[in-house]
């Protein structure tokens, strides 16, 4: 079986390529392939912002995304140059820059683009949405 990584790169906010990511990481584990991680780059660090409110009637993707990871232990990487410029910041940014609070939402972590240059290494396939 093959191992996978998903590159985000599309806000959270316009499109469906979260949706569709989503759907693909489900059919990997269905067919018995491995998902290394997912990698969330430009504006698609917006998903691990904490305190999003979806559109009424939508799947949430923040919760469809920590789902997906506490299922099958998948880690969810955000840019962390990224996020800052985002205002998306976990506890140890957050006292670094000395910011109001903390707004990385459960289930994500701050990740440089070394982590995502070790998946492309030790992954079968890269898959950008």
């Amino acid at each position: 079986m093959a191992t996978f990584t998903l590159l985000m790169t599309q806000s959270p906010l316009s499109g469906s390529s979260h949706y569709l990511a989503l759907d693909f990481a489900r059919a990997l584990f269905a067919a018995g392939h491995s998902l290394q991680r997912v990698f969330f780059y430009q504006d698609a660090v917006y998903v691990g912002l904490n305190g999003q409110t979806p559109i009424q009637g939508q799947q949430p993707l923040l919760q469809a995304w920590q789902e997906l990871a506490a299922t099958h232990q998948v880690p969810l990487q955000l840019c962390i140059a990224n996020a800052l410029r985002r205002g998306v910041v976990d506890t140890t940014e957050q006292q670094r820059y000395n910011l109001p609070a903390e707004t990385l939402a459960s289930g994500f972590e701050l990740a440089g683009l070394g982590e995502m240059a070790s998946a492309c290494q030790e992954s079968d396939r890269v898959i950008r949405f």
